[in-house]
């Protein structure tokens, strides 16, 4: 039987030793060797896209608010912490960066490409062109190296139409309905929540769409999954994925 490797997406940078989507965890993935970086993209108030999952940053900085109304100045204040579960972590934070800088730093590293997703909370918020059209305006310079995802089918749909050519449709589950979607977007990716698979890659749906599953933070359940077909594999824990060191955090 012929092995086959996964290839791991660094799942919101590293967030297994930094603060998720943060800069200094984007950096370390990619020293650890990572050449799939997936990032999420949410508006602040004035429209202005940054690295951040939830709208409401609760879990994120422990703040009871919601970044979409905030000011880039606010959000430019923000500390995301460290893990709580590593040495050192106390007192030890992050800011939260805007889409700008990470396009910056993925120019200067064209090895490297990155997921980045539209979250659905933005484009409730401000509607579904602004924001479209605040991360189009961002990523384009870079498309190249840059693969558009959501959960938001319409947002794909726009920003394909738009210039980005290569997408990803992130699924809620696997049904009929939703595979008929899949269809007519045609995206150049699916993703899928690891517990939700079937046995192998030829039972998934067949398409002109490759298969992405998130999250495995486990070695050995990785191969499993590879060995099943499904080798393009989001992880929190690249660094342990692909049994290389970080740059760690027990700097000062």
């Amino acid at each position: 039987m012929t092995e086959i490797k996964p290839v791991f997406i660094a799942h919101r940078g590293y967030p297994a030793l930094y603060p998720e989507n943060s800069l200094a965890g984007i950096e370390a993935a990619i020293h650890a060797g990572a050449r799939y970086i997936e990032v999420d993209i949410q508006l602040s108030n004035s429209l202005t896209p940054f690295l951040c999952h939830d709208d409401h940053l609760q879990r994120l900085t422990g703040q009871d608010i919601n970044l979409t109304t905030l000011s880039n100045a606010e959000i430019e204040k923000l500390a995301a912490p460290y893990p709580a579960s590593l040495p050192l972590s106390v007192n030890r934070a992050e800011p939260v960066s805007r889409l700008a800088e990470f396009c910056s730093y993925l120019a200067k590293h064209p090895q490297v490409f990155a997921f980045i997703e539209i979250k659905a909370e933005s484009v409730i918020r401000f509607g579904l062109r602004p924001t479209v059209t605040a991360i189009f305006d961002e990523v384009y310079p870079v498309r190249s190296q840059c693969i558009m995802i959501s959960f938001d089918q319409e947002a794909l749909a726009l920003i394909k139409k738009m210039g980005m050519a290569t997408i990803g449709w992130v699924i809620e589950q696997r049904d009929e309905v939703t595979r008929d979607i899949a269809s007519r977007l045609s995206p150049d990716f699916l993703f899928c929540d690891a517990t939700d698979l079937a046995v192998t890659i030829g039972e998934m749906w067949s398409g002109p769409w490759q298969w992405i599953i998130y999250s495995v933070n486990d070695p050995t359940k990785a191969v499993q999954f590879a060995q099943a077909g499904f080798s393009l594999i989001e992880t929190d824990d690249i660094g342990a994925m692909l049994g290389k060191t970080p740059l760690h955090t027990s700097q000062a």
